[in-house]
């Protein structure tokens, strides 16, 4: 991984960190100033900068397995149906939860294609 893809993943981390109350070495803030978020909350914000504003790096994804951060140029994989998407790291790859998934896509891509099929021989 290259230096830049690892600081982005380092700024990404610690900015996870400083939103559930965890200030960074170096930095002084009044602790009625510190938010407090649950990791969710925490990632959603990240989502949020990173989509709205592009202030916050748009290849760092959050795993939805073990909730680790990890730079989705170098590794992991994304499964883009349904509700959300849904994002794996490279270690959780191969487990269960995202083969499930995978297969939950396959059905779902089958059934996109039976209705197409279905229309075109009703419009025939």
């Amino acid at each position: 991984m290259s230096d830049k893809n690892e600081k982005d993943l380092a700024n990404t981390r610690d900015l996870f960190d400083f939103l559930q109350g965890n200030l960074p070495e170096g930095y002084q803030v009044a602790p009625d100033h510190m938010p407090k978020l649950t990791a969710d909350q925490a990632a959603t914000v990240i989502w949020y900068l990173g989509n709205q504003y592009w202030q916050v790096t748009d290849h760092v994804e959050r795993c939805e397995v073990c909730g680790d951060w990890y730079n989705a140029w170098c590794e992991g994989e994304c499964l883009d149906f349904g509700k959300a998407p849904y994002h794996f790291c490279g270690n959780c790859c191969a487990g269960e939860e995202a083969q499930q998934k995978r297969r939950v896509g396959r059905g779902i891509e089958r059934a996109k294609k039976r209705q197409c099929l279905l229309a075109n021989i009703k419009s025939t």
